[in-house]
């Protein structure tokens, strides 16, 4: 082969393959809409899973925010507790270019394995909104046929949220609540009648009352744009002993710190 075409083509090659590694290291939220919005919910669900598996999400969702109260235990005496939650909902792209994606438990779930993190409670939903830094108006839609489940609509949510917070003047990354009910665990989990269900709550409008009250009427696999996925680091300090935020949730004594129900949960993952 003559020298200087074979020089041609191995430049070539090589320029080849590092513009498809660098395409996809970088894949943005758009990109991933784009990839997946003809999918199937199963199929876009596992491409989210996959993402995240190989890191393609935006760095601030690590960097976790610190969240202080004083609650009482199950004997009523008063406890300093610390947990730390990821400063908005789960996405997928980049710091800049990303897509707040609404999810099933099931996916919700194993990206916070993936990250050493688990779901909140209805309990911790409202203590990170009296928390977070920017409280935004919730953004609804009104429902037409299945509309509200479409990836269009998930995506186009997504974008409004993000144009909300640049208007108050916040970067991405800013501890936000208000923008989307949430994937929570309860005794709910535990309902023999509902044992393929997701529990969501919150939604919180400004004067600071949820929208969605705590409700486990839809199927596990149902996602509408009005869902998110907040995580919460399975590290948790009480009266500055650390304790693993999931064991707190079975404690006879503790579960009271972080949620509402009155007996420890039996179930704290879907």
């Amino acid at each position: 082969m003559n020298p200087k075409l074979c020089k041609f083509l191995c430049t070539l090659l090589m320029a080849t393959t590092y513009g498809l590694l660098f395409s996809q290291e970088t894949a943005g939220g758009s990109v991933f809409y784009e990839r997946t919005r003809l999918l199937s919910w199963e199929q876009r669900e596992k491409e989210a899973v996959d993402e995240f598996s190989a890191g393609n999400y935006p760095d601030f969702l690590t960097k976790w925010e610190r969240v202080e109260t004083i609650q009482s235990d199950a004997n009523g005496a008063e406890r300093s507790v610390v947990f730390f939650v990821s400063p908005d909902y789960v996405a997928v792209g980049d710091n800049h270019d990303y897509f707040t994606i609404p999810l099933t438990p099931m996916a919700s779930t194993t990206i916070a394995r993936m990250l050493g993190a688990s779901l909140p409670t209805p309990k911790v939903v409202d203590l990170v909104y009296k928390a977070s830094r920017l409280k935004l108006e919730p953004f609804n839609y009104i429902p037409r046929g299945d509309r509200n489940t479409t990836p269009d609509l998930l995506y186009e949510h997504s974008k409004v949220i993000q144009a909300q917070a640049k208007a108050a003047g916040f970067q991405p990354g800013v501890f936000v609540a208000g923008v989307k009910k949430d994937v929570v665990v309860s005794a709910k989990l535990a309902d023999p009648a509902r044992q393929k269900h997701v529990i969501i709550y919150g939604w919180h409008r400004l004067d600071g009352k949820p929208i969605q009250p705590e409700y486990n009427g839809h199927v596990n696999w149902y996602v509408d744009y009005s869902h998110g996925t907040r995580l919460v680091n399975n590290r948790v300090m009480i009266d500055g002993v650390e304790y693993d935020y999931q064991s707190v949730l079975k404690d006879e004594l503790l579960h009271t710190l972080l949620s509402y129900d009155k007996e420890p949960l039996s179930r704290t993952e879907y």
